[in-house]
């Protein structure tokens, strides 16, 4: 939630910055999900490991690759999932059962909880650390350096324990950039180098 409150404090300072334009975030938005709510301590004591509610869920709701068979010449692939009409409603999801370690069935009702929540689909990472991709160009008139100048400017604003990285064209840009002096300075030291030999030629083809 703070993750996504600093993404929209900095997408609307964005939409206010004359040298910015078409900022947006480009993950997607937060949608309605259904939270299950594992007692651990309770699924333990029934004998019922994780590691099996974890699959029995992947594999009812997910499918899962059981092997192949086949039929009339081509090879075809079992995939497994729960029936279709046992999987419409959240109460159904409590009916289903995982096997615990003296092999009788437990139903997931007598060890979680469920319940509808809204959320983000999907939670990215940049170096371990949970982030959002902001994607945006200059406004015309203004060129690539002033856009990235104004979002650094933007981000410095950010609440505390939140920071930024370039990546992709950016980045090359940043990269290139912090380059230039000693590019410069290279080229100058080849310029003088080139014209200190075209002299010393020079000077020999007199003596001759």
């Amino acid at each position: 939630e703070r993750l996504a409150y600093a993404r929209d404090c900095m997408l609307a300072e964005a939409a206010q910055t004359p040298a910015l334009s078409k900022v947006t975030s480009a993950g997607q938005g937060d949608a309605p999900q259904v939270l299950i709510d594992v007692d651990r301590k309770k699924a333990l004591s029934m004998g019922v490991s994780i590691e099996d509610i974890n699959r029995t869920l992947a594999v009812m709701f997910g499918s899962d690759y059981a092997g192949d068979f086949v039929y009339r010449n081509p090879v075809r692939r079992v995939i497994v999932p729960a029936d279709g009409k046992q999987r419409v409603s959240v109460e159904q999801l409590g009916r289903m059962h995982v096997r615990n370690a003296a092999g009788a069935m437990v139903p997931l009702s007598a060890f979680t909880t469920t319940k509808w929540i809204v959320g983000p689909l999907q939670l990215d990472r940049y170096n371990g650390f949970p982030a959002m991709t902001i994607t945006g160009s200059p406004a015309p008139g203004h060129s690539s350096g002033e856009a990235m100048a104004a979002m650094e400017s933007i981000a410095r604003g950010l609440p505390e324990g939140f920071g930024y990285e370039w990546t992709g064209q950016s980045f090359e840009e940043r990269l290139s950039g912090a380059q230039a002096p000693a590019l410069f300075a290279l080229s100058i030291l080849v310029v003088f180098l080139c014209a200190g030999g075209a002299v010393r030629e020079l000077v020999d083809s007199g003596w001759r």
